[in-house]
């Protein structure tokens, strides 16, 4: 009867547990010219649990800066947000400071939609992942970016 009870626990353990994420990395970079800026790029390397089908990865903030995010499958650059269950995925956001006005094939949406999405709940880690399960939205906490060593682009 332990056996049972143990593999009961363990088999609810990954129903739970939709996907897991593998590493959080911070990397500080400057595009070597003022005038092109600075920020900070924040990537997620997840494995889900599920395909894409029912799991949907698209809002993340890190402390109260909205960003809408996108996944894309390792070794492929196209974002869109297609996955089976097990593949490794990464979610990529570029938090950039620009001196100027960006060019004009930026999307405004992408700009400046804090307002229109506010933090749902405070939060303890240094993130917050917003995904949709089967069309339910649900949250995950990024407690902490590893950060790797400053990117200078000259």
């Amino acid at each position: 009867m332990k056996t049972l009870s143990i593999a009961t626990i363990f088999a609810c353990f990954f129903c739970i547990n939709k996907f897991e994420i593998v590493e959080a990395t911070s990397q500080k970079w400057h595009a070597g010219i003022e005038a092109a800026g600075y920020g900070t790029k924040y990537e997620l390397t997840i494995v889900p649990n599920v395909g894409s089908d029912k799991l949907i990865f698209d809002r993340l903030w890190i402390g109260n800066k909205y960003f809408k995010v996108y996944s894309f499958q390792k070794g492929k650059k196209m974002r869109n947000n297609l996955f089976s269950k097990g593949d490794t995925i990464t979610i990529m956001v570029n938090d950039r400071v620009q001196k100027r006005k960006p060019m004009p094939i930026v999307r405004k949406d992408d700009i400046n939609i804090n307002k229109k999405y506010k933090v749902p709940y405070k939060y303890e880690g240094e993130a917050l992942l917003s995904y949709t399960y089967k069309g339910k939205r649900k949250y995950k906490e990024i407690k902490k970016f590893t950060e790797k060593k400053e990117l200078n682009y000259q």
